[in-house]
């Protein structure tokens, strides 16, 4: 694979991840939100803090996967 289709493929990933990022900050921001510091407990809406629950973890293992694949372009172009 040429040098230019590396750099292409790695700024790709880098929008891909600043998507993820900006997606898993909302749902974060969601959860916090659904999560008071003070209340009655039975007043917590249980399915969506799971849902939310749930996409979060994806989000962050999308996360992963794309930060590793932009450390195994950049290694190939020597940008560690």
């Amino acid at each position: 694979m040429m040098r230019t289709e590396y750099m292409g493929q790695r700024e790709e990933l880098r929008l891909r991840r600043k998507g993820i990022e900006t997606e898993l900050k909302s749902h974060t921001d969601s959860l916090r939100h659904c999560l008071p510091l003070i209340g009655n407990l039975a007043d917590l809406e249980g399915e969506y803090i799971m849902s939310l629950g749930i996409k979060i973890n994806q989000l962050v293992q999308e996360l992963r996967g794309v930060n590793h694949e932009i450390g195994i372009l950049e290694r190939n172009l020597g940008i560690e």
